[in-house]
């Protein structure tokens, strides 16, 4: 179950990345006014922001996710305990 968050939340770091060259390639032509051009810009450095944190928590968790199961089979904790 983990995993497939773990690559979901990947695949949508990759596609907010696509869309902000996109967004850069449309800044570099001249169909956008000085506004237009300001307010794209900030909204790229939001999204970079975000998609930022999301990725080092998306990393931050598999990582985790791959220590415990490391240390399960170490300490051969793959019972289920009630």
């Amino acid at each position: 179950m983990l995993d497939i968050i773990i690559r979901s939340a990947l695949a949508i770091v990759g596609r907010a990345e696509r869309l902000i060259e996109t967004a850069r390639r449309l800044l570099d032509g001249d169909d956008l006014d000085e506004a237009g051009v300001y307010e794209l810009n900030r909204e790229i450095e939001r999204l970079r922001d975000v998609i930022f944190g999301v990725d080092e928590a998306v990393r931050s968790l598999a990582l985790t996710v791959e220590c415990w199961s490391q240390a399960v089979h170490a300490h051969g904790l793959e019972k289920t305990l009630h």
